[in-house]
């Protein structure tokens, strides 16, 4: 998930979490599968979309068993369990 507030550094955040296959499920916040190295390269690169003190980015890693445990109700739907990652 991210909180940035200049466009293009967010709008390059965004083509770059597509580039790696995640799926927009809120407006900041993307889920999918992310090998663990992708997780680190995505992750070295945070700093590049950050354009002011206030903007933050947030990468969650969600295991197995949690997973099984995520509660939705309503129109969003995640990707099969296979993919979660969630950013």
């Amino acid at each position: 998930m991210y909180d940035i507030s200049e466009d293009a550094p967010r709008n390059n955040l965004i083509k770059r979490l597509r580039y790696y296959g995640l799926r927009r499920i809120q407006k900041s916040v993307f889920c999918g599968l992310l090998e663990i190295e992708e997780r680190f390269e995505l992750a070295s690169e945070f700093d590049f979309y950050l354009s002011s003190d206030k903007d933050s980015i947030a990468l969650f890693p969600i295991c197995e068993s949690c997973v099984d445990s995520i509660l939705i109700e309503g129109a969003m739907s995640l990707p099969q369990k296979e993919e979660y990652v969630f950013v």
